[in-house]
């Protein structure tokens, strides 16, 4: 080979080599900038695209594996300040000080967070990455904050969509959420109802991601948890070992020295003052499976995330029912604790005696809880101190089978039985939703509006205008209108088969829609809170009676309804609780 020929190869060799390394570059680059692209692509992995999330702490999951970044998070472009463990939470007039820090990650930490906010609106969040001075912010997630929620017992939950109520959250007063397909997106929050040995060891199967749990439900009374706050402060560390952000309990009385206790002073538990009582779920006694153990002491206050509140009823002006009640409570605890408010609890009981008659069939009744309903989810979005609240929603049928009271069925926002919306479901779920957020809708075939029966017009014959010559005028008797007279109710039966359940049956009674159903702990069916009669209505001719307390004598009766026609009480039954 001459040496042009040598010369001409070399040059050859280099330049292959050339473009192979740099050929190699060109892919380095390359890869990198895809790896960044997709990065900031799919940085934020919860919360979902468009999802409705509940108030206050929200989680945030991301990706924070490119190695040689370090990572911080956003909420609607402004970085998230902590002061030691806590979020800085401007919302609730917290400020941002010299010693408030922001968190960085690295890949060799777990990419989850939180954040906090309770505005009801749009929000986005973004993931900046940060490498040799160099920063790369993540596409925006956009999701909706919502405060609307539901109590939604079991007896609720069988046929309800509760997806298309547009409400963020529901709590069922237990640990386990209902699992229907109709709840799909709506969060379930779990509640340690009381301090029976059941509830506490429920807590230690929860199943559901929420990241929040409800505290005992209206301990200071005997019929719901009845727990003192001796009691209640002793059974807390199973609620607080469930690492979850915790909610106090909720009082009937807010106001009462319970929640001091329980907040501020602490309170001494002595086993001795179970004995006998009866927690409306399981019988209470000093002796508790291993590891639920209860031991006498003094217990000192503790802290939780936000206070529980329940209120009924609403001060009366002319036709009008005034939200004061509501938000005067709301500003003593606010003021007395300074926590986030949950409003667990929120509707009219019956009211028989004054200007309405709470049932869905009172003409006046749907428009002034309609006016009532919009307020309160508008002063309840607005006020920065309330994190959450839910409506509670008795069934279009009932006569308020918490206190026995007629009414309340004006409240419903959907047929226990049938699952059918009301006017009211639909204005609850329509009204005060994120403005942005794509509502689902209620469509005709599930709206369920009530209508009065109609009933044949009485008729009657005119007068002639002339006399007859020779006979009197005959006329055809007048028409009077249809009574729906009904009888009373025989063959009532009632049996104690199953722990604290009877159940009741009785014989179809002709011309009745409806039955109703009453028990009590006294023989006259006195109302007071002392005897607990209540009362239910049911198109059924059988009833199951749940939750009654052990070695206590009841009392049934039934009675036939067809609209505003009621029939004679049946003969009373009475049996005493076995099981």
């Amino acid at each position: 080979m001459n040496m042009k020929k040598m010369l001409k190869s070399f040059v050859a060799a280099v330049l292959s080599l050339t473009l192979v390394v740099s050929g190699l570059g060109i892919t380095k680059n390359v890869s990198a900038v895809t790896q960044e692209d997709e990065w900031k692509a799919n940085a934020v992995k919860t919360p979902a695209e468009g999802k409705l999330i509940g108030a206050g702490y929200i989680d945030v999951e991301f990706d924070n594996s490119m190695e040689g970044y370090t990572y911080s998070v956003y909420l609607d472009g402004q970085p998230v300040y902590w002061d030691g463990n806590s979020i800085v939470r401007s919302e609730l007039g917290e400020k941002v000080s010299a010693t408030s820090k922001t968190k960085t990650f690295t890949p060799s930490d777990e990419g989850k967070t939180e954040v906090y906010t309770n505005t009801v609106s749009k929000h986005e969040i973004t993931v900046k990455a940060q490498k040799d001075g160099k920063t790369i912010t993540s596409e925006p997630r956009t999701f909706y904050v919502s405060k609307k929620g539901l109590a939604m017992g079991g007896d609720m939950g069988s046929h309800t969509v509760t997806n298309k109520l547009n409400i963020s959250w529901y709590y069922n007063w237990d640990t386990q959420a209902f699992n229907n397909s109709t709840d799909e997106g709506v969060a379930h929050v779990p509640m340690v109802w009381g301090a029976a040995q059941s509830n506490l060891q429920a807590i230690k199967n929860i199943t559901d991601d929420s990241n929040y749990i409800l505290g005992y439900n209206e301990p200071d009374i005997e019929s719901q948890a009845n727990l003192s706050s001796g009691k209640a402060l002793a059974a807390w560390k199973y609620v607080a070992a469930t690492g979850k952000r915790t909610v106090s309990p909720a009082l009937a009385v807010y106001s009462g020295g319970f929640m001091d206790d329980f907040l501020v002073n602490g309170a001494t538990y002595d086993s001795s003052q179970d004995k006998g009582v009866d927690s409306g779920n399981e019988e209470e006694t000093t002796t508790y499976a291993n590891p639920i153990k209860l031991e006498d002491g003094f217990y000192a206050s503790v802290d939780v995330d936000a206070v529980a509140l329940h209120r009924y009823g609403g001060s009366k002006t002319g036709t009008k029912i005034e939200i004061s009640r509501l938000t005067e409570a709301v500003d003593y605890l606010w003021n007395k604790y300074h926590k986030p408010i949950w409003v667990t609890e929120v509707s009219i009981t019956g009211m028989k005696k004054g200007y309405s008659d709470w049932s869905y069939e009172e003409e006046r009744a749907l428009p002034i809880m309609k006016e009532y309903v919009s307020e309160v989810i508008e002063a309840m979005n607005k006020d920065p101190r309330v994190e959450r609240y839910a409506w509670f929603p008795y069934n279009v049928e009932s006569s308020n089978d918490i206190d026995g009271l007629d009414g309340c069925g004006t409240t419903a926002l959907f047929d226990y039985d049938t699952g059918k919306f009301t006017e009211l479901g639909i204005l609850y779920s329509q009204q005060g939703n994120p403005e942005g957020y794509n509502a689902k809708q209620i469509s005709d075939d599930e709206k369920f509006v009530w209508q009065e029966p109609t009933t044949a017009p009485e008729t009657t014959t005119s007068q002639p205008t002339t006399k007859p010559a020779t006979t009197k005028p005959t006329t055809a008797a007048p028409t009077t209108k249809k009574k729906n007279k009904v009888g009373t109710v025989s063959g009532l039966t009632a049996k104690n088969n199953k722990k604290k359940v009877v159940s009741l049956k009785w014989k179809k009674v002709s011309n009745a829609k409806k039955y109703q159903v009453q028990y009590s702990l006294n023989s006259k069916f006195k109302t007071n809170k002392k005897f607990g009669t209540k009362q239910i209505k049911t198109s059924k001719l059988s009833y199951v009676v749940k939750k009654l307390k052990k070695k206590k004598t009841y009392y049934f009766r039934v009675r036939a309804v067809n609209g505003k026609a009621v029939g004679k009480w049946s003969k009373t039954k009475k049996i005493k609780i076995k099981k």
